[in-house]
């Protein structure tokens, strides 16, 4: 009985709300701070989120500790998400699971308009990195990027084209 009596005391004890506070420090968030590198480096917060890098973890979010790297072993980005005639769009696909992922830019209409097989990698530290000079002669409106690898893992992000 006194077994019990410790182990409810000691369960009364942890709050899930005392342990969050020690993941994230709300009072350190800063919305509008600058984070000057705009490259992708994620990194996986205490909290199960993947960050764009640990500036915006850190100031933007008040994430206290993280690891490098995504969250799931497999991520995308891409910028920027509005293009016009004269932007160059940048995709950027980070990875540790050790196989290979397809890339495809797919339309409005469903016309895969550019397809790539993307390297396989278990570094998170050595992205991998292209530009997209193609979209600049694609008609206006919106796309989708699609990445899946040989495990069924697939990550899609959307951009407009103006």
């Amino acid at each position: 009985m006194a077994r019990f009596i410790l182990f409810l005391f000691v369960i009364s004890w942890f709050k899930p709300s005392e342990i969050s506070a020690q993941c994230i420090d709300p009072l350190s968030i800063t919305p509008s701070f600058p984070c000057p590198d705009p490259n992708y480096r994620p990194v996986c917060g205490c909290d199960g989120i993947t960050y764009r890098h640990d500036c915006e973890a850190r100031y933007r979010n008040g994430v206290l500790t993280w690891t490098d790297g995504p969250c799931n072993g497999f991520e995308i980005d891409l910028i920027p998400t509005f293009v016009s005639d004269n932007d160059i769009l940048r995709f950027t696909f980070v990875q540790n699971t050790g196989t290979t992922a397809n890339f495809y830019l797919i339309d409005y209409f469903g016309k895969i308009m550019i397809q790539r097989t993307l390297p396989a990698s278990d570094n998170f530290a050595i992205p991998f990195v292209f530009d997209l000079p193609e979209v600049n002669s694609m008609r206006p409106g919106p796309y989708i990027i699609l990445v899946f690898n040989t495990k069924g893992t697939y990550r899609y992000k959307k951009f407009v084209k103006v």
